[in-house]
């Protein structure tokens, strides 16, 4: 009779249940991955942006900048060059050289001090516009006029959004 062995037919389908779940698993890990955030790098990074000079809001955007650049500190520039922010190889004076196209660091703290040394010395030009920087949108806007990003504005500032929004609110 029909239906009578339903644990057959349970045990027929099983594998199927079974591999369903597994893709499940898999995409969640993979999008749960895609928005971590390092809590604890994030923190020292904002305390050493704080040390270094940086006032609450600018080391609030300085960090959404890097969370952004490192995908929350979890990309492989991050991990194998300790480059907190995506900084490209120019001759940076704390970097120890180039590493997969980017800056290379002993230590966090170099790569932050480093960043904040760009910052400074692109204060100090003249057409480094705004000169009041008084929002998110302003802190990219510098980023941007100083060249230190090639996507477009926009993106960038949702990117960094997504992680101001994350850690700050």
């Amino acid at each position: 009779m029909p239906g009578s062995r339903t644990s057959d037919n349970f045990l027929r389908s099983f594998p199927i249940l079974v591999l369903l779940s597994g893709i499940a698993l898999m995409i969640y890990l993979y999008l749960k991955k895609v928005t971590t955030y390092n809590l604890i790098t994030g923190s020292k990074v904002h305390d050493l942006l704080k040390k270094d000079g940086f006032n609450d809001n600018l080391a609030a955007w300085s960090l959404c900048q890097c969370a952004h650049e490192t995908n929350g500190f979890t990309s492989s520039i991050f991990n194998s060059n300790n480059n907190v922010c995506g900084m490209k190889y120019d001759g940076q004076a704390l970097s120890t050289g180039e590493k997969n196209g980017y800056a290379s660091y002993n230590t966090i703290e170099d790569s932050v001090r480093d960043l904040v040394n760009w910052y400074s010395i692109c204060r100090r030009r003249i057409f480094s516009l705004p000169l009041y920087i008084n929002s998110l949108a302003d802190y990219v806007s510098f980023l941007k006029n100083n060249d230190y990003f090639e996507a477009d504005e926009s993106e960038y500032l949702k990117g960094c959004q997504f992680f101001y929004d994350k850690v700050f609110k």
